[in-house]
């Protein structure tokens, strides 16, 4: 087993599900439901990181974090909280919990999280573990950084993760200038609506660079709470501010010798953004709290899906920065501007998932193409990937995927979002386990409203009723 993680909260579903997807991962996991228990066990058992729910009837999770800090420094932890409460959730990681994450997320996240937990613990030489955990693992979401494997590990840039397919002339011409665009340390702002690649090019400029060898660090810009996006990207020395106990290294630290991608760059406050320029124009910057510039040697790659002449025009983002990032101007066209890679992208993500489930082949049948080849692709090639996924995870046995494949009643009254976060790195399970997990999820969006999360389903609120009592009476099959 990899680290020991203590899982907290009152509901038994978030228990079990936690418990299965780390443990799937090689975790060893323990969870409890009372407080007063988890806390008794720590004594016992210890474990390297905690992971608990905010509100809790027996205790809150402040609480918890508070006996954590007070008995056993030594332990991570990590907040579970409801949207509505991040600046609460920002507040305990100034007070010294490793982080947050808030619901509903998907099993990458959380797993983002704690990778990224163990990734520090090995830096340090702290924790109870026989092997390293696995820290190349789903593609992060929110705030997270990764970081590329070491240079023995180098990623294989011929990896479903780091391809970019197409037929359109726009992006042959991408792929075309890309030896261009990765040879040298220009920065790069990559424009283009959200799911059409930008992330996949940004890789690409990495990986075929000269600094492929070094650090590849993503931050996205868009979910960063206003509180922590200079302490994210600058870091911090003790004292900076309420909670800040020890010097903190930020992104660009991280980044030193390698890159950083700065995703969503225009959500990024203008005050802030001031502060980026002055990296790119000087090749320094300050840590929150320090007078002492820092000297940095780090390549940025940025990406937004807004319309950068109007965010300058409204005063959002600075137009010095503008012209200062977009040395390559690079612009991925939406996928219904390229309608011909629809049926090829569609074959390339088949392959990646049967590949990714360890399946027997499967391939589109012609009423699925022609399905596909009608539909608006408003999320564009991440909407597309997640149809595939979808018709893979619900094919069963069926070697030619069909429309009725991706149209399931399992998923008939899900936004496309909440879709998108489901199929999110789902692994291959039973269709009960399934229908389970999109419960949760949907009690998760509703606060554990069963009824609000039975309308979001499509389903009844006594068909939630009935699946919870099953497991309360059945624990066993957990």
């Amino acid at each position: 087993m990899n680290g020991k993680i203590l899982v907290l909260d009152d509901e038994p579903l978030m228990l079990s599900y936690l418990k299965k997807h780390l443990g799937m991962n090689k975790f060893d996991v323990v969870t409890f439901d009372s407080p007063q228990e988890a806390l008794a066990s720590l004594s016992k058992k210890p474990v390297d990181l905690v992971i608990s729910d905010v509100k809790m009837p027996e205790m809150t999770g402040d609480e918890v974090l508070n006996h954590v800090l007070e008995h056993h420094p030594e332990i991570g932890f990590i907040l579970i909280t409801g949207f509505g409460s991040i600046n609460h959730a920002v507040n305990a990681v100034q007070k010294g919990a490793f982080d947050y994450i808030t619901k509903p997320f998907s099993g990458a996240e959380i797993l983002a999280r704690v990778n990224r937990f163990f990734k520090h613990k090995i830096k340090t030489g702290s924790v109870r573990y026989s092997e390293a955990p696995a820290m190349d693992g789903p593609k992060v979401s929110e705030r997270e950084t990764e970081v590329n494997p070491p240079k023995s590990k180098k990623k294989d840039v011929s990896g479903f993760e780091t391809k970019m397919i197409g037929e359109h002339p726009q992006i042959k011409k991408l792929l075309d200038m890309l030896p261009q665009i990765a040879r040298n340390n220009a920065p790069v702002l990559i424009q283009g609506e959200s799911g059409t690649g930008k992330e996949v090019f940004a890789s690409l400029i990495h990986y075929n660079s000269d600094r492929s060898d070094g650090p590849y660090v993503k931050i996205n810009c868009a979910n960063l709470p206003s509180e922590l996006v200079e302490s994210t990207l600058f870091g911090h020395v003790k004292g900076a501010f309420t909670g800040a106990i020890n010097d903190a290294k930020g992104a660009f630290d991280e980044a030193d010798g390698g890159t950083l991608l700065l995703d969503e760059i225009t959500e990024i406050d203008i005050n802030v953004q001031a502060k980026l320029l002055r990296v790119l124009q000087e090749g320094e910057f300050q840590r929150v709290g320090s007078q002492k510039p820092k000297k940095i040697d780090v390549r940025i790659v940025a990406t937004t899906n807004r319309n950068v002449g109007k965010s300058i025009a409204d005063g959002d983002f600075r137009e010095d920065l503008y012209y200062r990032l977009n040395v390559f101007p690079i612009s991925i066209p939406s996928l219904r501007q390229r309608r011909e890679d629809v049926v090829v992208l569609a074959d390339f993500f088949v392959e990646k998932f049967i590949h990714e489930y360890n399946l027997e082949p499967k391939r589109i049948s012609k009423d699925l193409e022609s399905y596909l080849l009608r539909q608006e692709w408003k999320g564009n090639v991440r909407e597309l990937q997640n149809l595939i996924q979808r018709a893979v995870l619900m094919s069963g046995n069926d070697t030619d995927l069909t429309p009725e494949h991706i149209n399931n009643d399992l998923f008939a009254g899900l936004d496309d979002n909440l879709q998108q976060e489901f199929l999110q790195e789902l692994p291959l399970v039973p269709i009960e386990e399934m229908e389970m997990k999109m419960i949760q999820m949907a009690l998760n969006r509703t606060n554990g409203n069963q009824k609000e999360a039975a309308e979001l389903l499509g389903i009844s609120d006594r068909t939630i009723r009935n699946k919870l009592k099953k497991i309360k009476d059945n624990p066993e099959e957990e």
